[in-house]
């Protein structure tokens, strides 16, 4: 119960802004987030239409998002289930299905309101559906195919580069001659695009641009233009502003202005995957041997499960495919400078399917090993069944410790020590009434105070405080322990210089998550009265 509660004490960024456009959508206010002003073009919108839905029965957008996130992310066993049924055998499916479920990283993802685990579900339910088309070898399942994709890429845009690999397979790994076998892509091709073309005209609507998906369009001028990557660099392209006090950082301008203006070449993109590709492949195996993925346990595993025994002709397709889907979620990482630990996550449940087959082949080694000793003893205590779930339990208390950790990358914002997120949201939503505006480095605050969030600028100290009084910000929120610029640590440490601050709220405790909030006082504009 410890651990249920923690995870449910979570406030995610990335969530607050999921669960602010699902707000503003059934109030009438368009798709519109927090992270910046302006029409939100970056998220995919199912995670928040649904969001806005279940609203109408939970009351609270935030319970909301946890309850979508737990319904789908306790089906990820059965669809780990119906993959490892179709690779393997009933037996493997069961492991695999218990590893999945009791994988203390997969059982913290299913209570936070991440997407990556609504789209793990939604894309390993996809995989068990192409299974199943190529070895029906039926046209009907691809239309099917080809929807459940549609709704992958509305919660995770890179389900596009999987999509494509099962187009691949479409024309190549199934039965027939060639125009049945495109008749078979064109299926899922079409449908795919019926599924996804509302964003795609909407993006078009609200940038005048033609695109799949934008979150690339405003991504990559960070990436290609960070300078080698120094701190400052990135700090100045994501929350830079000018001398007039304009934006012109990625986060301080209109997501639909990046878009518009955003002209970025192939040989730029080439450069920056000759950039990062050898870095974050360091990256995956350092994830690979990290105790919260299980390693370097589960993957060894996994590589036994998958090589024990020689690939069939009638299912090397299949295996192939289910080990590319992992690979093409890894390549997406080669287009983007920055790399977060939940970009992996997609991996662990692959592993987890490849290695609940490794300890079925162990326990089939232990059964032609040790079978003609063990004849007296009596079935249930044979070492095929016994050493495997041995085995199988450690997999699942091994990550246990790091997963549970304050400050892990799951579960950091759930802790205890953040709870102080939400507190200080609730206080300044208490503190007036009418429109507020916080600035804070973190979306959560203002998400919690029902405010508009505006960014702390990156810049000198003196365009800062001018920035704040022509952004109309009502409070500052200050975390000790988040580096941003020279200004921001002093003002944590001394206060900030300005008459118009008042320090109104400090957290309790002096910890690396103290909090401080000041209220900005605007000159009031007197109106003179009329004459007489």
């Amino acid at each position: 119960m410890r651990y249920l509660s923690l995870a449910l004490r979570c406030d995610e960024a990335e969530g607050a802004e999921y669960a602010r456009i699902a707000e503003n959508l059934r109030k009438g206010g368009g798709y519109v987030g927090l992270i910046t002003p302006g029409p939100e073009v970056m998220f995919p919108p199912l995670y928040p239409l649904l969001i806005s839905g279940v609203s109408f029965l939970t009351g609270s957008y935030e319970w909301a998002a946890r309850i979508i996130a737990l319904t789908l992310g306790s089906m990820l066993p059965l669809t780990a289930f119906g993959v490892a049924s179709r690779l393997f055998n009933r037996r493997t499916a069961f492991v695999a299905a218990a590893l999945t479920m009791l994988h203390p990283l997969l059982v913290s993802v299913s209570f936070t309101v991440f997407s990556e685990g609504l789209y793990a579900t939604v894309l390993l339910f996809a995989v068990y559906l192409v299974l199943c088309a190529l070895s029906l070898q039926t046209n009907r399942i691809w239309f099917f195919v080809g929807a459940l994709f549609g709704l992958a890429f509305l919660l995770r845009q890179e389900a596009v580069a999987v999509f494509l690999i099962v187009e691949f397979f479409a024309l190549v790994a199934t039965n027939g001659n060639l125009v049945t076998r495109s008749k078979r892509a064109a299926a899922a091709l079409v449908i795919f695009i019926a599924v996804v073309s509302p964003q795609i005209i909407y993006i078009h609507h609200v940038t005048g641009k033609l695109r799949l998906e934008a979150k690339s369009s405003i991504n990559l001028p960070i990436n290609i233009l960070s300078d080698g990557g120094t701190p400052d660099s990135e700090n100045r392209i994501a929350y830079g502003i000018n001398s007039d006090l304009q934006g012109t950082g990625i986060w301080m301008r209109p997501q639909v202005d990046e878009v518009r203006d955003a002209s970025v070449s192939l040989r730029n993109v080439a450069h920056l995957i000759k950039f990062v590709a050898p870095r974050n492949i360091k990256i995956l195996l350092e994830y690979l041997s990290s105790r919260w993925m299980g390693g370097p346990f589960i993957p060894a595993l996994a590589l036994l499960g998958a090589f024990r025994r020689p690939w069939r002709r009638s299912r090397a397709a299949m295996f192939l495919f289910v080990a590319l889907v992992p690979a093409a979620a890894f390549a997406a990482t080669f287009t983007t400078y920055f790399s977060f630990p939940r970009y992996y996550f997609l991996i662990l449940p692959f592993l987890l399917i490849w290695a609940a087959n490794g300890l079925v082949e162990i326990g089939l080694w232990l059964k032609a090993t040790t079978g003609p000793l063990m004849r007296r003893w009596h079935a249930p205590l044979r070492s095929e069944y016994i050493v495997p779930a041995l085995i199988g339990i450690l997999l699942v208390i091994y990550p246990l410790r790091e997963v549970r950790a304050t400050d892990f990358y799951f579960t950091a914002e759930g802790s205890p020590s953040n709870r102080v997120v939400k507190d200080v949201g609730l206080w300044i939503r208490q503190q007036q009434s009418g429109p507020i505006r916080i600035m804070a480095r973190s979306a959560p605050f203002a998400f919690h105070a029902d405010a508009d969030l505006v960014w702390y600028p990156y810049c000198t100290e003196a365009l800062a405080l001018r920035f704040v009084d022509a952004a109309n910000v009502d409070y500052l929120v200050l975390r000790r322990g988040e580096n941003f610029s020279k200004y921001y640590e002093d003002w944590q440490t001394n206060g900030i210089p300005d008459a118009r601050a008042e320090l109104v709220f400090v957290s309790s405790g002096r910890d690396a998550g103290e909090v401080k909030v000041y209220r900005w006082h605007h000159p009031v504009k007197l109106v003179a009265p009329p004459s007489l």
